[in-house]
């Protein structure tokens, strides 16, 4: 690849559409190869002369495995059709560039059990090879000098796989997201991969051991559920039925922003408003940021399911499905917590507080109710740890991811997908209660603090009236008048 932009005209994109597609197709059957290879080779205690073939082998397989996933990130954000979607897909180059960058040269103290280090640079004293000594110190400063280039971004992959409990910030990342940009990130690595695999290349055929056994391991990777037709021909309806949830979620998803706007707005108007005339719309905010994460956990998901049911190749597909199994594990750790004092967590910093201010017994009994089926929950989204694991770090190598993606099952893992998306909307009604809870605090103070409340929310608006006429008063006004009901969750 050459350093010129990413074009957008329709003809380059479908060409670099195509190319990435073979870069799949190309290395899916090698890089099965090298892993069974690498396999049956590490069956045995390696000598130096299998040791120097393992070193070339785990760094091919390195290339191979982080083209095609890169490859297949890339081909989604080109057959999304949503900004929202685009988006969602191209936040992953990022991700896989840092985290596969991590396990080729890794970063600071763990730099030691790199790829690089672990592998490569071991095996050189047992080579008298000037050139392949000269060659490997060449490309080894090609390799420190990208990660020197700040071509990622950490802040921008944490919120990406974690989130974050203020949801404004994972907005405002997404919506800096620029597909050339992303696509410039991605060339830059992709030409320092494109070193790697020359280097490998030059070098594995010459140090390469005969096995004589690689048929033993064959059928461990024989085929995957992926390969076949999972939908009976119903993909085309899912693709829509995906497509309109994304749309549909992404505009709620706007609205919910806007709304987190309001109390700015109001103080812009109003400087000489005090922090206690606010307070009421800065507690029902609070609770709105839930509903903004559970809005991204929507769009995340479906714009998963749309990547794996278009993906034209097994990998590809596989690939999408650890990235559904990584949104299910993380997102439900921003909204509960999966270690038992997750303090972190959209539960207990915006909900639990907000319970604590009722003695409402239904209210209490429905809080309970709903704590016990998200424990219930929990348990069964923590046991998928370490496949979240496999699916986010390479640091138990390449092998036992891929060991992973041949071993996904899509039914699992869309079931899994299932369990979350039904027990969404439960936390959205849950939202409501909530609301109520804010506009009557308790039942023993009702009337007065609802009549002082109200007061400060209706003077607020009489001021927003006596200004002049504009479509962002109107809209203002609206706003202020639906949160005073709670209708703005509905």
């Amino acid at each position: 690849m050459d350093d010129k932009k990413l074009p957008a005209t329709p003809e380059t994109r479908n060409r670099l559409y195509e190319n990435m597609g073979k870069t799949i197709e190309m290395f899916s059957p090698t890089l099965k190869k090298h892993i069974i290879l690498k396999e049956l080779l590490n069956e045995n205690a390696l000598n130096n002369e299998s040791r120097i073939f393992d070193a070339f082998l785990s760094l091919s397989i390195y290339t191979q495995y982080t083209s095609i996933e890169l490859a297949s990130v890339l081909r989604a954000c080109f057959r999304a059709n949503l900004p929202a979607e685009k988006r969602y897909n191209i936040k992953w180059i990022n991700c896989v560039i840092l985290e596969t960058y991590k396990h080729l040269y890794g970063y600071g103290g763990k730099r030691q059990k790199s790829l690089w280090i672990l592998h490569i640079k071991s095996v050189l004293e047992l080579v008298n090879d000037s050139k392949l000594i000269q060659d490997c110190s060449d490309l080894e400063n090609h390799i420190i000098e990208f990660g020197k280039s700040e071509i990622t971004s950490v802040e921008q992959r944490n919120l990406s796989f974690h989130y974050d409990i203020e949801p404004i910030s994972v907005y405002e990342m997404l919506m800096k997201l620029s597909e050339e940009e992303e696509g410039q990130r991605l060339i830059s690595f992709m030409k320092l991969l494109e070193e790697i695999t020359f280097f490998t290349a030059k070098y594995i055929g010459k140090y390469k051991v005969t096995i004589s056994e690689e048929p033993k391991l064959i059928s461990k990777y024989a085929f995957t559920l992926s390969e076949f037709d999972i939908f009976q021909n119903k993909g085309d309806i899912l693709l829509s039925v995906s497509e309109n949830a994304i749309k549909k979620h992404a505009e709620q998803l706007d609205g919910f922003i806007r709304h987190q706007n309001i109390p700015a707005k109001i103080n812009q108007h109003f400087e000489s408003l005090d922090k206690e005339s606010v307070a009421p719309i800065h507690r029902l905010l609070e609770i709105e940021k839930v509903a903004i994460q559970l809005t991204f956990l929507y769009i995340d998901l479906a714009s998963a399911l749309k990547a794996f049911i278009s993906s034209e190749y097994v990998l590809e597909k596989q690939l999408s499905l650890k990235q559904v199994n990584t949104i299910i594990y993380e997102g439900f750790n921003k909204i509960y917590g999966l270690d038992d004092d997750s303090q972190n967590s959209f539960w207990r910093k915006y909900i639990c507080p907000v319970i604590s201010q009722t003695t409402d017994i239904t209210t209490l009994s429905d809080f309970d109710s709903m704590d016990k089926e998200l424990q219930k929950l929990k348990l069964i989204i923590k046991s998928f740890g370490n496949q979240r694991q496999l699916s986010v770090h390479i640091d138990k190598g390449i092998i036992e991811v891929y060991s992973m993606l041949y071993n996904m099952n899509p039914f699992k893992e869309l079931k899994k997908a299932l369990l979350l998306l039904n027990f969404l909307p439960k936390v959205l009604d849950f939202l409501t209660k909530c609301l109520n809870v804010i506009g009557e605090n308790s039942k023993i103070i009702h009337d007065k603090k609802m009549a002082a409340t109200y007061e400060k929310m209706d003077n607020i608006i009489s001021l927003i009236k006596k200004s002049p006429n504009t479509q962002q008063k109107e809209d203002l006004i609206k706003m202020l008048g639906k949160f005073k009901t709670g209708e703005f969750f509905e």
